[in-house]
């Protein structure tokens, strides 16, 4: 026999027998169904999107979310603008105060008036801040006092300078003698 005719009786063979089929509507409404709904694979990333996220597939969630954003925001601006409106007030405030001690303060040192004038121009160039009154006039009484004690210091290092010469002059001649006073 020819292989061609052994094909041909094979398949005819098989035309034959078809096979039985029980339960056939049952078999065909399961692969509808797997069919219809695709089989869900998360991954972890995926699972984890969900978990955390999955609030914003819910409207009315999603609404109350955008609405204490909106609030949120809208508390910032009326705070910012409340801030700056404080500290334009301040600033005015300083001024006038600036201006008062000037003009009604004929016992301030020379000194106190040179820094008063100091902050009154950083005031007009840039931007400045507010002091109260008791702690502009301790600012002062401490840089006067600061610049006292420097120069009480000045002093004083010319006199350590002196002694310090002549205890180096004294010790270096004790060095060569074997007794040695120290002269002040």
């Amino acid at each position: 026999m020819n292989k061609t005719d052994k094909y041909s009786k094979v398949i005819e063979v098989l035309k034959g027998n078809k096979p039985v089929l029980v339960n056939k509507e049952k078999l065909t409404d399961d692969v509808m169904i797997r069919i219809q709904e695709p089989v869900e694979k998360f991954t972890f990333q995926e699972k984890l999107s969900n978990y955390l996220f999955g609030w914003a597939d819910i409207g009315w969630i999603r609404g109350t979310m955008a609405i204490a954003a909106m609030v949120f925001i809208g508390i910032f601006i009326i705070q910012q603008l409340v801030i700056t409106d404080r500290i334009n007030s301040l600033e005015k405030q300083l001024i006038r105060t600036v201006n008062t001690i000037n003009t009604q303060e004929p016992e301030l040192g020379i000194m106190q008036k040179v820094l008063l004038n100091i902050v009154v121009k950083d005031q007009l160039t840039k931007d400045s801040i507010t002091i109260s009154r008791s702690d502009l006039e301790e600012l002062l009484n401490s840089y006067l006092e600061l610049q006292e004690n420097y120069d009480n210091m000045e002093q004083n290092a010319g006199i350590n300078s002196y002694i310090q010469k002549m205890l180096r002059r004294n010790l270096e001649e004790g060095a060569n003698d074997d007794e040695s006073e120290l002269k002040l």
